[in-house]
């Protein structure tokens, strides 16, 4: 029994820094994939700014730029474009919530005026999250998002992924550790 004891504490020893390696390499396997989904996220929104800043440049109308079709962003997941004139004032949109007009905070647009662009989440209320980006041009602001709730799906079994394979690989490296002390500290047999 005192040798099991031994053995056990012996294992935990030399076990606690691999336990440590184990559990900071999988907070770094969810930060870089949660930031690579999360980044990811405004690619279409970059484009459709952009896109609709340079069309208005060329004299397009707001209105011909957006869908006809509007969304209401708190039960679509589809992307969406709004703009505004230089006051914040919105003049086109393809979306709503819950049929209103959508209004993020004036820094928002202070921030994209200053900036050229201004790239964030946004939350108008619980359970309703976008990933939009905002574009000032001349004539005002052109702001573009997407629903993040499939992200958020992702990164919540990221999430559960990484820790059962954490958790996994926390046992399986100490009773690694554990059996082999065990059959190193085995007498030899006699002859």
């Amino acid at each position: 029994m005192a040798h099991l004891r031994k053995t056990l504490v012996a294992t935990l020893l030399q076990w606690i820094p691999l336990a440590a390696l184990t559990v900071l390499l999988t907070g770094m396997i969810y930060v870089a994939t949660q930031q690579s989904y999360r980044s990811g996220a405004n690619d279409p929104q970059i484009q459709m700014v952009t896109d609709a800043v340079n069309a208005l440049a060329r004299g397009a109308s707001p209105q011909d730029l957006v869908a006809a079709n509007k969304i209401d962003i708190a039960e679509s997941l589809a992307p969406y474009l709004v703009i505004y004139d230089t006051s914040h004032q919105l003049i086109a949109t393809s979306a709503t919530l819950h049929g209103e007009a959508l209004s993020p905070p004036s820094g928002v647009f202070d921030n994209a005026q200053t900036n050229g662009m201004n790239i964030l989440t946004w939350q108008p209320e619980a359970g309703v999250r976008s990933a939009i980006v905002v574009k000032s041009h001349p004539g005002g602001f052109v702001l573009a998002g997407r629903s993040l709730q499939s992200i958020e799906e992702r990164e919540t079994s990221l999430e559960q992924l990484l820790f059962i394979g954490g958790l996994a690989t926390l046992a399986l490296t100490f009773a690694a550790i554990f059996v082999t002390r065990l059959a190193l500290a085995r007498p030899a047999p006699t002859e």
